[in-house]
């Protein structure tokens, strides 16, 4: 197949993405952005380069500059409308820019966008706009505020869950020190050992094995917690519930925002509140699984098919292909969040020693769109 595919492309060659008439590369920093803008001249290519400031007005004045050189100086005059330009992720410092400029950005990982041998701002900038002009990169998915104040109710949610791990995990490691193994009896979260744990930090705590649960009292050492370490512990286990309330909190934030939302698919608009209804429908599937999908994913329909949502959520195989013959597979992480939600769900199937995993893309597709 591939042989007969190699044939048809060398006899009548294979359509690639054109060359642009112009081309806008920007490298972007806390305290300013590079710009580079690449145009026809007639025959020629010529480069024009700026820097402007990150303050509101200077990203605006940047966009108003990329915009005039386009059509002063190109031949014949372009219009650049709507603007297209190449931008590295540079943490969150691209977002302001892309929001005052507008128009098709290409968000690039500045990985795959590459380096220039010699590492400045303005080279850098050339080669995104010659990877701009050369339309390397495709239009990249900006989502509405809408769509970023849901993500930092999420992000909020898992700061404070986060949190709590750390917070029980720092609370098993100092009662180790000390002999108490309780932490592998039961979670110190748990009812039973954190109730052990609040009465061995009580001043009046005397060991006594009669008094404590057969199981637990194996995993408790009669010696008790000196009396500062009591204090510590109690202090994590206040701020673990504050930090426990904060993500029960915004985790109701996050799914009455969600409800509110109106969500696209290929039905048109549909409300928050029928699509989780629907996207819950599929096996195995919760509420924070929902939410993840609905942050990460926001529609399917930014997809061009199924195989780069799969590529995305990291559950595509990438096979590596040396003289026609496959020497490797390879699969990566794409999405980390949502990866790893994903593969919660396989795994709790497989534990269950169900036949076969829940046809999660399937279902949630079909369940979106």
């Amino acid at each position: 197949m591939n042989h007969v595919l190699n044939e048809l492309t060398a006899e009548n060659g294979a359509e690639i993405k054109p060359l642009y008439d112009y081309g806008v590369g920007i490298d972007t920093h806390k305290d300013f952005i590079q710009v580079c803008v690449m145009l026809r001249q007639g025959e020629a290519i010529k480069q024009y380069e700026s820097e402007h400031r990150t303050t509101w007005k200077g990203l605006l004045e940047a966009g108003e500059w990329i915009k005039k050189t386009i059509i002063e100086k190109s031949i014949p005059t372009l219009c650049p409308e709507p603007l297209r330009f190449t931008i590295e992720s540079t943490s969150t410092y691209h977002l302001p820019v892309i929001k005052a400029l507008k128009g098709k950005p290409s968000v690039v990982n500045p990985v795959l966008a590459g380096s220039t041998r010699r590492k400045t701002d303005v080279l850098d900038a050339r080669l995104l706009a010659y990877q701009n002009m050369t339309g390397l990169w495709p239009v990249s998915f900006i989502v509405s505020p809408e769509i970023h104040e849901f993500r930092l109710l999420m992000k909020q949610r898992e700061y404070h869950a986060r949190e709590c791990t750390a917070i029980s995990n720092r609370i098993n490691n100092y009662i180790l020190r000390f002999g108490h193994t309780l932490g592998s009896y039961k979670s110190v979260r748990s009812i039973e050992s954190r109730g052990l744990l609040e009465d061995m930090c009580r001043n009046d705590y005397e060991y006594n094995e009669n008094l404590l649960n057969a199981n637990a009292a194996n995993f408790v050492c009669p010696e008790g917690l000196p009396d500062e370490v009591k204090k510590i512990i109690m202090n994590m286990y206040r701020e673990f519930d504050i930090h426990e309330e904060q993500v029960k909190y915004y985790h109701k934030l996050a799914v009455d925002y969600a409800k509110k939302i109106f969500w696209k698919t290929d039905n048109g608009n549909v409300s928050g509140k029928d699509l989780i209804q629907n996207l819950l429908t599929v096996p195995g599937v919760g509420e924070m699984t929902v939410l993840i999908w609905l942050s990460e994913i926001v529609t399917p329909l930014r997809f061009e098919s199924v195989k780069p949502l799969c590529a995305f959520c990291g559950c595509d195989p990438s096979l590596k292909v040396s003289a026609g013959k496959v020497t490797s597979h390879t699969r990566r992480s794409g999405n980390t969040k949502l990866h790893r939600q994903l593969t919660t769900i396989v795994g709790i199937f497989a534990s269950r020693k169900r036949r076969y995993a829940p046809p999660l893309f399937v279902g949630f597709i079909q369940a979106h769109v």
